[in-house]
């Protein structure tokens, strides 16, 4: 498939999709994923924060005791609602 910006390679997650059942049916139990994420407080509000390799920060508003440095906890949830 040709990539384009911003489209989805249906044909890429039909196959990933159809590997990971292939792999359930294989072996049941093999199926069970766990995260972990840790926080931690920098000052007032503002956590800085991993899940996996991946890092970010979170901040509340002013008016709710932060600076306002990044997206607020709330904000996170909204966008992987999105997702």
């Amino acid at each position: 498939m040709t990539e384009i910006d911003g489209r989805v390679d249906l044909e890429r997650m039909a196959k990933a999709y159809e590997d990971g059942k292939e792999r359930y049916l294989a072996n049941p139990g093999s199926s069970t994923v766990t995260l972990r994420a840790t926080a931690k407080l920098v000052k007032n509000a503002y956590l800085e924060g991993r899940i996996g390799k991946y890092h970010f920060a979170c901040d509340e508003p002013v008016a709710r005791g932060g600076e306002d440095a990044a997206a607020s906890p709330l904000e996170y949830f909204l966008a992987g609602a999105a997702f």
